[in-house]
């Protein structure tokens, strides 16, 4: 089986699905972020402030080119769409499922959240930048879920019709 990468905006659930999916699947899951955190020892929080944002994406591509491309369930970053490369890397070595996710799920899900950085910057447009990402998200994917009023467990049984074709 080819790898599946999870793609979507903060909040849409790729964590929780990916779980789900690989369980389904008899296969490991991973997170991009949970491995950046691991491998540079030290939060994505942290990264942010000291080093910027590009650094991230850096690491972010980085880890994204060590995976294996076979029997692996990625939830990745949310902008990891931010890099082309990475785009076309997903879209080379496996599926690229788009867990599209609309703005108004989005704040109900994160409106406590404080491990975000991009989230909890104000000085950042959220909204615009959903609808930036987008374009990318779907340039991206193979296939494309809408998460809106379902459950991680529904999205995975989806999911897996949809790679089944």
């Amino acid at each position: 089986m080819k790898t599946i990468y999870l793609i979507g905006f903060m909040g849409s659930g790729k964590t929780s699905v990916a779980k789900y999916v690989a369980e389904k699947l008899n296969c490991i899951t991973v997170d991009t972020d949970q491995l950046i955190e691991e491998n540079y020892q030290t939060t994505i929080p942290e990264i942010f402030s000291n080093y910027g944002e590009a650094t991230f994406r850096n690491y972010e591509k980085h880890i994204l080119q060590t995976l294996r491309t076979e029997n692996l369930v990625v939830a990745t970053g949310g902008g990891i769409v931010e890099t082309e490369e990475n785009s076309d890397w997903m879209k080379n070595h496996g599926v690229v499922i788009y867990l599209e996710t609309s703005w108004e799920q989005i704040v109900e899900r994160l409106q406590e959240d404080q491990s975000r950085p991009i989230w909890n910057n104000r000085q950042i447009d959220k909204q615009l930048l959903l609808q930036k990402r987008n374009e990318k998200y779907q340039k991206a994917a193979t296939h494309q879920v809408i998460t809106d009023g379902k459950m991680p467990d529904e999205l995975a049984e989806e999911i897996l019709e949809l790679i089944k074709q």
